[in-house]
Order: structure tokens, then sequence, then C-alpha cells
């Protein structure tokens, strides 16, 4: 499909989906991405800064078809994965501790699309979309304005006493641990509907073993892909009684049921002016079946940003 095609799919898309406000909103964000970054033309508005890869998800605990029909636990699947930093600033420091993104589109073995978009937070900063695009709009104003808006959001005041506490250490993109954040649900034989929240975690500890300097992290993957190889587990963390699953800015506390359900392998790595990320517009609610999601209204909310960035970068904008 060329790029002309993936846009008009993309917006038509997104127009179905969502009502005119919801549409205004998201634009309203990204107007906030690119007040607060800067506009790199033809680049995401957020995540700007990454590289692709290619690889495989295969199945590895069989518990989870005991959840989910999903082709993706039935057999390997082939993957084109982006790692970006987050925020829109292409030329991001990579020596500098930060949070980061992992997009995946996945082709499972009976050609069934599945889009997954995660990255390094442990819970949402906020819940609604509406939230969002105000917190945005703070940032793009300036301290004060983030100052007066965290006063009055507790979620925001949550996230910020959990994220000041966690541990700054910088690890690379290989290395890092990457969250679904929001909910979704595995669909069985039965249509039971059971609701989970996945990661992507390291099976190895994966280190810096290339010079640090302002970009990096490419290079130091590379050697670490010729060294060893490089495979996230994909852990599935079901939901208890008590967990809200329709709020991304709740985290999950206590001991909960986990399935090691597949693994992610990365066989290369490419620039994105050379790899097949870069037109790949990851919408997390493109699902295969066996999968749905939850009414978290952070997702919709995601689906429709995303597609206002796709569009702008595919116009060249």
């Amino acid at each position: 499909m060329n790029k002309k095609a993936i846009f008009i799919s993309t917006v038509l898309l997104s127009s179905v989906l969502a009502p005119a406000s919801a549409q205004d909103l998201a634009t309203d964000t990204i107007k906030s991405f690119e007040q607060l970054f800067g506009v790199t033309k033809g680049k995401r508005r957020n995540h700007t800064k990454g590289f692709c890869f290619i690889g495989n998800l295969s199945p590895k605990d069989n518990a989870i078809e005991n959840y989910s029909t999903s082709s993706l636990f039935k057999g390997t699947s082939q993957v084109i994965g982006r790692l970006s930093h987050k925020g829109g600033n292409a030329n991001a420091v990579d020596d500098k501790h930060a949070d980061y993104g992992m997009g995946l589109s996945i082709t499972t073995a009976s050609n069934e699309k599945h889009l997954m978009s995660m990255n390094t937070l442990d819970f949402f900063p906020v819940q609604t979309p509406e939230a969002f695009a105000e917190l945005m709009h703070a940032k793009a104003s300036g301290a004060e304005a983030v100052a007066a808006f965290k006063k009055k959001n507790a979620d925001l005041r949550r996230y910020g006493a959990h994220h000041s506490k966690k541990p700054k250490t910088l690890t690379p993109y290989e290395g890092t641990t990457f969250n679904s954040i929001n909910s979704f649900y595995l669909v069985d034989e039965n249509n039971h509907k059971t609701a989970v929240r996945w990661s992507f975690v390291p099976q190895q500890t994966q280190s810096l073993v290339v010079p640090q300097q302002h970009n990096f992290f490419y290079e130091n993957m590379q050697a670490n892909l010729k060294d060893h190889p490089i495979v996230w587990d994909m852990v599935v963390t079901i939901a208890n009684d008590n967990d809200d699953e329709n709020n991304a800015a709740q985290p999950w506390a206590g001991e909960h049921t986990q399935i090691i359900a597949a693994e992610l392998k990365v066989s290369a790595i490419s620039t994105e002016q050379n790899g097949q990320c870069e037109n790949i517009n990851y919408d997390p609610l493109v699902l295969s079946k066996g999968f749905e999601p939850s009414n978290d209204p952070l997702l919709q909310a995601r689906r429709n940003a995303y597609a206002v960035s796709f569009g702008r970068r595919l116009a060249g904008q």
C-alpha cells in the first residue's frame, strides 16, 4: 500500500470511530506536542527519535490459551518493531536516562495483524483524554501551568511521587522493560473475557558496551545483537477482581497471576530510513481475534492522536 492509500485509510478509520469533538481533542493534543518540542517535518510528533528492528514472536507458555484464542499464541509471528525515545525531540540524547517506547507490528502465522504500542511508564500520569490534553497544554505553557494543573489533579500527583522514586540508571533500549499501560481483554473460545496488562521484559541484562555519547543506542544494540541474542519475554498480568481495567492512571497493586505468554526475539535492526517501520502507525486498537480493548478512554484517544500525527507526517508536515 502506498503512502497516500495508508493516509486515506487511517483518516477514514479514525473519523468513523471517533466523533468530531474527540478529533478536535486529538488535534489539540498534537498541537501541544508541536508547541513543546517543535516540528520535525515528516516525523512522528511523539517518540520522534527511534529506529527499526525485525524479529519474531513465539508462543512460550500454553497456559495463555486458557484465556485467549488469539493466533498470537498459536504459532510464530513476524514482527516489524520500532524502539524510540519518549517525546518529540528528534535529537534527544542517548547518554541521559529517559523514558522509551516500543511499537510492534505483528503478522501472525494465520496472517492476522496485531499492533502494540508500549512505553516504560509503570502507569499513565492522568486518567482521561481531556486531562492529558490539559496536561500537554500546561507543559507547552511552562512550569507554572504544570504546577497549577498538578495541584488540582490527584492522578498526576500520584504519578509524580512514584516516578520520582524510580531508579534513574541509564539502560539501553534492549535492556529495558516496556509496558502496555492500558488494559485489554483476552477472549477465550466461550467468549469469556479476562482483563490483562502486559510487559515485555528482557530475558537477560543488556549492557552499555560502546562509548556513551549523544547518539550511541543504535551502535550499542548492534554490538549486543552481534554478541548474543536480544530477547524479551511477554509477561501477561491477569487482573484481580478489585483492579480497575478502565483506568490507566491506576496501578495494579499486590500479587497477580502472571504468564510468560511469548518471547520476542530480534533478528536485525536498521535506521528508519533503511527499515520498514517508518510508515507504520502503531495503533493499539488493531488487535487479533482473541483480544478486545477495555473501555479505557485513553485507548481511543491514542488512536485519534496517532492518526493526526500519522496524517501530518505522511503529508510531509
